[in-house]
C-alpha cells in the first residue's frame, strides 16, 4: 500500500518543471493544514500569496514563508494559477466566485455555501468556464477509506445494504471556532454525508431522520447541538447511519462499516502505534490518533497533490473532464445537509422530495440561520428581554427614534448640518489635520474623563455624558462575553467612542470640531448617498457633492467589490479612533478595531446599503460589527455603573493591549 501511495504521489519530470503558484486565503486552523501540505510539496506547488483579514498574522506568515501578503484577494489574483480557500465558512462562496471569475483554479474548504442556490451558482460558473474546482472533503483522499471503496467497487461484499459511519471529534474545538463554524450539520456531518455519496456511488437519499442533544451549555447557547444521530433511506433500499459528537475523550474516532450481501468491510481508527500490551490484567491497545491533523495528515497532502496534478494536466485532460462531472455532486450534498438539519429542528423525518416546499412554508430564521453565535441577529432580537437588555431608552422611548424623540431638535440640527457639509474635500482636510496625531499625549483614562463634558447631540437615546456610556457598553459586553479569551472585546466597548474628544477644546484646541463633524451615523463620501438608508436624507441636497458628475453617482470614485475598508467615510470619531489605535500600535485584533471603525455605519450593517462595494472578507467584519452594536445601542438603557470600581480591570486590559501610559492623540 505504501508503494502504491508513493507512486500515486510521484509526479513526472515534466509536471515537476511547472510549479503551480497558489494564494492561500485564510490563515486559521484549516489554512494551517493546507500550508503544511504546501510545504511538503516544494517541487509541485509554490505559496505565492497569503490572504487574511488579520494584518499582523498575514505579515508574519508571509515573512516566514517568503511570500507576499494582503488582506484582499484581488491583489493576488494576477500572480497565481490557483486559489486555496480556507477562510471563515461564510466567506467561502464570495472568495470562490471572485477566484473563478478571474479564471483561477479553486480548492475550497467545505462548505461551498450553506445556501443551495449559491452552491449551484459556483458549480455552474466553474463548469461554464471549464475551470478546476475542488471542494476539500479530505476523507475522500484518505488511504484507508479509498481501500474500502476499492474493495466495495470490486464486489467484495456484493450489493451494499447498510453503511455506518462514526465521526467523533477530539478535542472539543475552541468556542471561537464553533461560533462561526456553521453548526454541527454544516461543519461536521457534511463530511459524513459526502462520504456516503462516495461509497454509494452518488446515490441520493429519499428520506432522512435526525435526532440530537447538547450536553455543553456554551454550545447550547449557540442554538446548536454537540451530539447527533442521522439515518438515511435510499431508493435502492440502502440504509445509512451516522453518529457524531463534538468531543470523544479517548481520541479522534473515525470509522466506517459497510455491510453487503456477501459480507462486511470495516475501516477502523488509525492508532498511535501497532504495539499492544498483554498482561494478566488483559490486553492494552494504543490510543487512537489525537485529532484530525494527525489522522488526516496524509489525506490533506494527497488532496493537494491531486489538485495540483489536476491544474497541471490542463483542461483537455481526462482528469479534468472527470472532475467536471464529479463537481455536480456538491448541490446534492448540501441539499442533503439542509434536509438533515431541518429534520432535527422539526423533530420528524423529512422526505427529500418535499424539502423545497417545507423550506418555503417555514420562517427562514427558524430553519436556516445556523450561524453558531447568531451574530447577525437583527435589532429586535438583540433587544429581546431574554437577552437582558432594556426595551426602552432612558427617556422611555424606542431606540433610534429619529421622528419625534425627546431630543429631536438637537438631533435633526446635527444631522442636517452633517449631511450638507461632509464633502469629500472636507474629509480629506480632516485627515490632514487629525491623522498627524499632534494634539497632545494623554492616557486613555484622562480622555475618558474629558468626555464627562460631552453629550452627543446626534443621539436620541441618551443625554448622559459620553464617558458613562463607554463603561455601560464595556460592562454589558463583559457580562455576555466573559473570560480572558474575549477581554479585547470588553476593551473595545470602553474605547469605541473616545474619538469624540475632537469636539472638546481641551484636546483639540484651535482644531476643535463642531459635533456634526464628530458624532452620528457615518456614510461614504465620494459617491451618492443611499438616501433610503440614511436618516434625514433630504439634507444631502444642500451638499456640494450631491450633483457632482462623479461624486454624485452610485459608485462614485470606487470600484464595485473594492471592499468596505477602501471607502472614505464621512469624518467622525469612528475613523479617527481606528487610525489613532493603529498609530499607537494597539494589539487589539482586527475584528475589534473594525468594530470601532464601522460601528456608526448603520446604512451598511443595519440597512444593507452600499453592498456593491463589499469584498468577501466584509461578511465576517459585518457579523462582528453587528454583535458589537447591540451592546452599543441597547446598553443606553442600563443603570449607571460604578466607574471607580471598574477602572482597575480596564487598566489591566489597556496594559495587555499596549495602550497603557501616554498615547499620541
Amino acid at each position: 500500500r505504501e508503494c502504491l501511495e508513493v507512486r500515486r504521489l510521484a509526479m513526472s519530470a515534466a509536471q515537476q518543471q511547472k510549479l503551480v503558484n497558489v494564494a492561500l486565503v485564510g490563515l486559521g486552523r484549516a489554512g494551517h493544514f493546507h500550508m503544511q501540505s504546501i510545504v511538503q510539496l516544494p517541487d509541485a506547488v509554490r505559496l505565492a500569496w497569503v490572504v487574511d483579514v488579520d494584518v499582523e498574522k498575514a505579515k508574519r506568515i508571509a515573512t516566514e514563508q517568503g511570500c507576499r501578503w494582503s488582506t484582499q484577494l484581488d491583489e493576488a489574483l494576477a500572480e497565481v494559477d490557483a486559489v486555496i480557500i480556507a477562510s471563515a465558512t461564510d466567506t467561502h462562496f464570495p472568495y470562490i466566485m471572485k477566484a473563478l471569475k478571474a479564471d483561477k483554479a479553486v480548492l475550497a474548504e467545505k462548505p461551498i455555501s450553506h445556501e443551495l442556490d449559491e452552491v449551484v451558482q459556483a458549480v455552474e460558473l466553474a463548469r461554464s468556464k471549464n475551470l478546476p474546482f475542488v471542494c476539500g472533503y479530505q476523507r475522500r483522499a484518505d488511504q484507508n477509506f479509498r481501500e474500502l471503496k476499492r474493495q466495495l467497487d470490486a464486489g467484495a461484499i456484493g450489493q451494499l445494504k447498510v453503511v455506518k459511519t462514526c465521526s467523533r471529534d477530539n478535542p472539543l474545538p475552541p468556542m471561537e471556532y464553533l461560533r462561526t463554524s456553521g453548526g454541527i450539520f454544516h461543519d461536521m456531518l457534511i463530511h459524513d454525508f459526502d462520504m456516503l455519496d462516495f461509497l454509494s456511488g452518488g446515490q441520493v437519499p429519499e428520506s432522512v431522520s435526525a435526532v440530537g442533544h447538547c450536553y455543553n451549555e456554551e454550545i447550547k447557547a449557540m442554538s446548536d447541538i454537540d451530539t447527533c444521530a442521522v439515518m438515511f433511506k435510499y431508493p435502492s433500499g440502502l440504509l445509512a447511519m451516522v453518529d457524531t459528537s463534538r468531543d470523544a475523550s479517548y481520541g479522534y474516532d473515525q470509522r466506517i462499516e459497510a455491510f453487503g450481501q456477501k459480507g462486511m468491510l470495516t475501516a477502523k481508527n488509525e492508532l498511535t502505534s501497532t504495539v499492544e500490551l498483554a498482561t494478566a490484567a488483559g490486553h492494552l491497545m494504543p490510543p487512537a490518533m489525537y485529532s484530525f491533523p494527525q489522522r488526516y495528515n496524509q489525506a490533506y497532502r494527497s488532496e493537494l497533490t491531486e489538485f495540483v496534478q489536476l491544474v497541471q494536466a490542463g483542461r483537455d485532460s481526462d482528469m479534468h473532464r472527470q472532475e467536471q462531472k464529479d463537481m455536480m455532486r456538491h448541490p446534492n450534498i448540501v441539499r442533503t445537509t439542509i434536509a438533515a438539519e431541518l429534520s432535527w429542528k422539526l423533530g420528524r423525518s423529512i422526505e427529500l422530495a418535499d424539502l423545497e416546499s417545507l423550506l418555503a412554508a417555514q420562517p427562514a430564521q427558524q430553519l436556516l440561520d445556523v450561524e453558531s453565535v447568531k451574530l447577525d441577529v437583527d435589532a429586535a432580537d438583540a433587544a429581546d428581554a431574554s437577552s437582558g437588555f432594556a426595551d426602552k431608552n432612558m427617556f422611555g422611548d424606542s431606540y433610534r427614534n429619529y421622528d419625534n424623540s425627546s431630543r429631536q431638535d438637537e438631533v435633526s440640527r446635527t444631522y442636517n448640518t452633517m449631511h450638507s457639509k461632509q464633502t469629500l474635500e472636507f474629509v480629506r482636510e480632516q485627515h490632514r489635520k487629525w491623522l498627524k496625531f499632534d494634539k497632545g499625549e494623554f492616557t486613555v483614562m484622562e480622555v475618558i474623563e474629558m468626555l464627562d463634558d460631552l453629550v452627543d447631540d446626534s443621539d436620541p437615546d441618551v443625554d448622559l455624558p459620553n464617558s458613562i456610556h463607554d463603561f455601560q457598553t464595556a460592562e454589558r459586553i463583559r457580562e455576555q462575553w466573559p473570560g480572558e479569551e474575549y477581554d479585547w472585546f470588553h476593551l473595545v466597548g470602553l474605547l469605541h467612542d473616545l474619538g469624540k474628544v475632537m469636539a472638546l477644546p481641551k484636546m483639540a484646541g484651535e482644531d476643535t470640531l463642531e459635533q456634526w463633524a464628530v458624532v452620528g451615523d457615518t456614510f461614504p463620501v465620494g459617491c451618492a448617498p443611499a438616501e433610503d438608508a440614511i436618516v434625514f436624507p433630504d439634507s444631502f441636497k444642500k451638499n456640494p457633492d450631491y450633483n457632482h458628475p462623479v461624486y454624485g453617482t452610485k459608485n462614485g470614485i470606487y470600484q464595485p467589490g473594492c471592499g468596505i475598508s477602501k471607502l472614505i467615510m464621512s469624518w467622525g470619531h469612528d475613523e479617527y479612533m481606528y487610525q489613532m489605535l493603529k498609530a499607537n500600535k494597539c494589539t487589539i485584533p482586527e475584528a475589534g478595531l473594525n468594530m470601532i471603525r464601522l460601528h456608526s455605519f448603520y446604512p451598511w450593517h443595519d440597512k444593507r446599503a452600499y453592498t456593491q462595494f463589499e469584498a468577501p472578507e466584509d461578511a465576517e467584519t459585518m457579523k462582528w460589527v453587528k454583535e458589537f452594536n447591540k451592546f452599543d445601542l441597547y446598553s443606553k438603557g442600563d443603570a449607571i455603573p460604578d466607574v471607580e470600581k471598574l477602572k482597575p480591570y480596564y487598566a489591566s486590559l489597556l496594559k495587555k493591549y499596549n495602550l497603557d501610559g501616554k498615547l499620541r492623540w
